[in-house]
């Protein structure tokens, strides 16, 4: 349990917020965070991003409120968890934590949290796309989280002439190691799991469970989700599952790799899947995000790493699209877990759709 400071109790109240509160929390987030914010403006998003209807509970929200004593929201924490939170082994990801610049007591960002986790208890925290001007010091600092910057791992197509999307000056194409995996695509959510075993926590993975996996990809309101069971073995079972989408600019595509279940040295087995489709749909690129693996790993499957160093530009940005190379930061209360670019709210809409 976290120590709290029982002053805050005095003028605020933190409890966790229910189906009543999503227009008033909407409003906070276009004063506080921004005025177009999609989650501000999009009802159908905001429902299906922090609704827990999915867990059988059409009445929480998944969002610590702090509010002053007649009821005015000053904080929110959200946050999507992994697993029914009734449930143990919980996973949960931070996606938005702000506090009124207004309120008067010192640390109120840190308070808020500290709440939020007394309240949920998960058993291990992380997101992608923290902030590291804030969330980060935070974090490392006050909560003693990893915190680092998510690796990029990218393969360019050896037979695109040009690129558009990515500016690439080295055209360097990395070789990969073959192996006898297939690679299915699964298109409705009761294939994946009558051949997937979703009781597996794998080590270096934190648990998902099947009703996350159902609600974030095959029900997503906007996205398409690309689905891939992945076999190592002739048993009619998928060892592992990749997913990742399509992004397109001036038609031009890119496959985003966002989230992987099972064993993460699988990823060294799939280069040869990976560059068939590649090839196949005239991507320029594929591309995954990790906070962090083993070079090793990716490099055994084609990827090359996108650092500090690297000429090339892989953009993060497509929502608007933005030609330039992104640092984008993580945070995690276990160092050994391996997030992905979907771990948090960083894989979803930025442009208001039907508002």
């Amino acid at each position: 349990m976290e120590k709290i400071n029982q002053r805050y109790d005095e003028f605020y109240d933190f409890r966790m917020a229910n189906v009543n509160d999503v227009d008033a929390i909407m409003d906070f987030i276009r004063g506080e965070w921004r005025a177009d914010h999609i989650l501000g403006r999009n009802k159908e998003l905001f429902l299906w991003q922090y609704g827990n209807d999915f867990y059988g509970d059409p009445e929480t929200i998944n969002m610590l409120l702090m509010t002053e004593k007649d009821g005015t929201i000053v904080g929110v924490n959200g946050f999507i968890p992994y697993s029914c939170r009734k449930e143990s082994n919980l996973c949960v990801s931070s996606a938005i934590t702000k506090v009124k610049a207004s309120v008067a007591l010192p640390m109120s960002g840190v308070e808020l949290i500290k709440r939020f986790k007394n309240i949920v208890r998960a058993d291990n925290y992380y997101s992608s796309g923290a902030n590291p001007k804030t969330m980060i010091p935070i974090g490392e600092k006050v909560f003693h989280y990893s915190v680092g910057v998510m690796q990029q791992f990218y393969m360019l197509n050896p037979d695109m002439k040009n690129f558009i999307i990515a500016k690439v000056v080295n055209k360097e194409y990395r070789g990969y190691e073959k192996h006898s995996v297939q690679a299915f695509r699964i298109n409705r959510f009761t294939e994946l799991e009558s051949k997937y075993d979703f009781s597996i926590c794998y080590s270096g993975q934190g648990y998902k469970s099947k009703e996350y996996i159902q609600h974030r990809y095959f029900d997503h309101p906007v996205y398409e989700y690309m689905v891939y069971g992945i076999k190592v073995s002739d048993k009619n079972i998928f060892n592992n599952v990749l997913i990742g989408r399509e992004i397109e600019v001036n038609t031009h595509k890119i496959f985003r790799i966002v989230d992987f279940l099972g064993s993460i040295g699988t990823l060294s087995a799939i280069g040869s899947i990976l560059h068939e489709m590649m090839e196949k749909e005239n991507y320029e690129y594929i591309d995954c995000m990790v906070g962090t693996i083993s070079h090793e790993i990716m490099e055994k499957a084609g990827f090359s790493l996108r650092d500090e160093n690297d000429c090339n530009i892989i953009p993060h940005y497509f929502e608007p699209f933005v030609r330039e190379n992104i640092d984008v930061w993580y945070q995690k209360s276990d160092s050994n877990v391996v997030i992905f670019k979907a771990d948090g709210d960083q894989d979803r809409p930025n442009y208001i759709i039907n508002c």
